[in-house]
């Protein structure tokens, strides 16, 4: 959908003359060519959105996939333009679509376009030429606001009224009028060829998702739950995906940026801010979440389920005050049902705000603003102090119109302006912002001083690709640029804009080590390529990283989908760093595989240990370890939901696991963040373990002694005022004393629409020699945005 955005007089020329040429080209009666012939034995799919962008953002790769297997597929779009928009808007974001659809399908941008007509209504059909099994339907029908305003189509569906769309023919006629009955009628005949269908997320309030989201799944709903089949049918979630972690794989994100580019190069002429994480759009590119239905159920149009709301800066959850006239209040989250809450719509008219009361699921009452406090009371759907406004992009309205935040561990009540993370909230304590599978920043001696760096990787803005930039640990000496990769996006090209020998952020994987003997540690960038897996060699020259050259190439049995993670070390004593493969197997273990390093290529990956006894989703770190000559691995694994480590040892030639350690129930492994180095100073990596307090933004720091087994952890000191979700550890060796690097997102202010914000920071306590933190070290912020520094190192967490 259309969102607030400054519009150029350039642009507004741009789209005036593509408004006057396309009625030009295209007629304003149905099209005398014959539609081609599509061939829908394998199947067909229906997808009903709202605006002419949902499907691309929220929906797909659930088209793309179809069309892949050879379906047909057909998009419904029913709302023309946005929020009052006028015609030319309309055809503009149609012109997008076809763009995107065209890439989607990998064939050229030509469409046989008419007006059908289903259920007596006419209905603007694009059939794309050269894959006539691709069909999309334009109902035209005017949007809703998605703040608070009118909604047209909730008034259609709710309050009776009829609505005039958006002409039909490119000379403004053909306009046609819909009530609720003929929008059904002509819905169900769009939805009778059907043998799936996927819709949006009809089950939440406005303004969580925008209105017309919600209703044009409702109203999908209500017409295949008529058809009298038993159809599968897909609910998808759309704004509140961005806050949820990454779930698309390599391959699908990068197809999806493609065809998103593709859009928004047409609709705004700007294709820039999909490719990052930063804002709206390009949030949503790298997520998919539905849940999957049949439209045989029974089910009322509205079904409110329980959501958590977690503080995204202390990673606290609110949880009810346990009575009548009790505040609400930030707790550490749990399974307790006091920290489930329902919002229950309101009977208001579509588009009001104030539409939703805040139900406590445990105690069924509801929470009021009065007397500049929040307190839990029965429910009373007439008390304006109930009457919430939920908003989309994290942010929840008070009933007097305050933003709910989580200040020094307590609940605030605080103005809605010059937010910072504080209050912007999340579904689930697994949010993107907790996502333990990312990494942000690696640390080596890239210069060859003897000292190590910081090295990071930030998006691009011009597309898919990224550089790379190196800091110290100095106040005096500014991150710089070593390598500088950028794959230009052409928003009009059919094929994929990631190929083989190109290296795209979405699909790479990075390491840091010194892989060819000479003193400076390098970059290694791991890709998919030729349907295996490219191990690139970034070596460093002592100010900059060289151009990539291919250091190993895997065959098809290995690729990134399957990798959970890679490890550089050097584990075969040789004095070069080798990589680590480990390898999900099909008994949902894991084998590690390992690449000896030969300077400038690699051996043939040779299997190390068969583990099908360790978890699928361990994290592996590099570690020196008891009674062992060679770096080896800790295994972090999840046993009943405790974090619990193994050891496991190099001989040289292969990897012997220990016995798994005693798992620690105090860390729910989900939920710390681990970090390996040598604390003490013996030669023999420790353990640190960075949690949440749960009582305000600070974290506990523990160590686990290293051993033959770890020690007993103690808690070695507490981070104040520092956010979890927002903090990346690493242990490194400097000044002859081990040092807990912070990898930061400074905790700038945010603008409304955008997720997450702020400049990558680093900090650093030095531990002392009774492994306890001397004080803080700042050493600043760092150029880019921290958002765009994270990359996923693992598959699964």
């Amino acid at each position: 959908m259309r969102r607030g955005r400054s519009t150029s007089i350039a642009w507004l020329v741009w789209h005036a003359l593509l408004f006057a040429l396309s009625a030009v080209l295209v007629p304003p009666q149905r099209a005398l060519a014959a539609e081609p012939n599509a061939d829908c034995h394998a199947g067909t799919l229906v997808t009903v959105v709202a605006h002419l962008d949902d499907d691309l953002l929220f929906v797909n790769p659930g088209i793309s996939d179809k069309i892949d297997a050879g379906w047909c597929v057909t998009v419904v779009h029913l709302i023309g333009g946005a929020n009052g928009a006028k015609f030319d808007y309309v055809l503009l974001r149609e012109t997008g679509t076809k763009l995107a659809y065209a890439r989607m399908a990998g064939v050229p941008n030509e469409w046989l376009e008419s007006n059908a007509t289903f259920a007596g209504k006419p209905v603007h059909e694009l059939v794309l030429t050269h894959q006539p099994r691709v069909k999309l339907l334009e109902l035209r029908l005017p949007g809703g606001a998605v703040r608070g305003g009118k909604v047209p189509l909730g008034l259609l569906w709710d309050r009776g009224e009829t609505l005039t769309t958006y002409p039909m023919n490119t000379d403004g006629t053909g306009a046609t009028t819909y009530d609720r009955r003929a929008l059904i009628a002509t819905l169900r005949a769009i939805l009778t060829p059907a043998i799936e269908v996927y819709t949006l997320n009809p089950d939440t309030v406005p303004f969580i998702e925008h209105p017309d989201h919600i209703y044009a799944a409702r109203i999908t709903r209500v017409v295949a739950q008529g058809l009298n089949k038993n159809l599968p049918i897909g609910y998808h979630v759309t704004y509140p995906t961005a806050g949820l972690p990454k779930n698309l794989s390599t391959a699908e994100t990068l197809r999806k940026r493609d065809t998103v580019g593709s859009y928004f190069a047409v609709d705004g002429n700007d294709a820039g801010h999909v490719f990052g994480e930063y804002q709206w759009d390009g949030n949503w590119v790298a997520r998919r979440y539905f849940s999957a239905a049949r439209t045989s159920d029974p089910g009322a149009e509205f079904q409110p389920r329980p959501t958590r709301l977690v503080n995204e800066y202390s990673s606290q959850c609110l949880d009810s005050g346990g009575g009548a006239g009790k505040s609400p209040r930030l707790a550490v989250c749990s399974d307790s049902a006091s920290q489930d809450w329902i919002w229950q719509p309101l009977p208001v008219k579509p588009g009001d705000k104030n539409d939703a009361q805040l139900v406590n699921d445990s105690t069924h009452r509801c929470v009021a603003e009065r007397d500049g406090r929040l307190v839990e009371e029965a429910c009373n759907a007439g008390a304006a102090a109930q009457r919430w406004t939920p908003w989309d992009f994290g942010l929840v309205y008070t009933p007097l119109g305050h933003c709910l935040g989580a200040v020094n561990g307590a609940l605030s009540i605080g103005r809605c302006s010059l937010l910072t993370a504080e209050f912007r909230w999340a579904t689930t304590p697994r949010s993107q912002w907790s996502d333990t599978r990312e990494e942000g920043a690696l640390y080596g001696d890239v210069r060859g001083s003897g000292r190590a760096s910081t090295v990071y990787v930030q998006r691009r803005k011009d597309g898919p690709g990224f550089n790379v930039w190196v800091a110290e640990m100095s106040r005096f000496e500014g991150a710089m640029p070593w390598y500088l990769n950028a794959v230009p996006f052409d928003p009009e090209a059919t094929a994929p804009t990631c190929r083989a020998d190109t290296l795209c952020f979405d699909g790479a994987r990075f390491l840091v080590a010194d892989f060819d003997g000479d003193g400076r540690a390098d970059l290694m960038v791991v890709t998919p390529r030729n349907g295996g897996t490219a191990f690139w060699l970034l070596r460093s020259n002592g100010s900059r990283f060289e151009a990539p050259r291919l250091w190993y190439q895997t065959s098809s049995a290995f690729t990134p989908d399957t990798a959970q993670q890679y490890v550089a070390a050097d584990f075969n004593g040789h004095g070069r760093a080798d990589v680590m493969i480990a390898q999900k197997r099909d008994d949902a273990g894991l084998d590690l595989w390992v690449l000896t390093g030969n300077a400038a290529t690699a051996n043939a990956p040779v299997r190390w240990l068969e583990a099908p006894q360790l978890d699928a989703a361990a994290r592996f770190l590099p570690a020196r370890l008891a009674g062992s000559s060679r770096e080896g691995l800790l295994a972090v694994e999840n046993v009943n939901s405790a974090l619990a480590v193994t050891q496991i040892a190099s001989t040289g030639s292969a990897f012997s696991a220990g016995e798994r350690g005693t798992p620690y129930p105090q860390f729910p492994r989900a939920s710390v963040k681990v970090a390996a180095g040598d604390v003490e100073g013996t030669g023999i990596d420790d353990l640190v373990v960075l949690q949440p307090r749960g009582d305000n933004a600070s974290i506990d720091v523990w160590k686990m002694k290293g051993g033959k087994t770890f020690g007993p952890p103690v808690r070695v000191g507490t981070l104040a005022d520092t956010s979890y979700a927002d903090t990346m550890p690493a242990l490194i060796r400097r000044n002859d004393r081990t040092t807990l690097m912070l990898f930061r997102r400074a905790n700038a202010t945010l603008g409304e629409f955008y997720f997450t914000g702020g400049a990558p920071s680093l900090s650093g306590y030095d531990f002392d020699p009774s492994s306890k933190f001397g004080p803080v070290q700042i050493w600043g912020n760092l150029p880019g945005l921290y958002s765009e520094s994270l990359w996923l190192r693992s598959l699964a967490q």
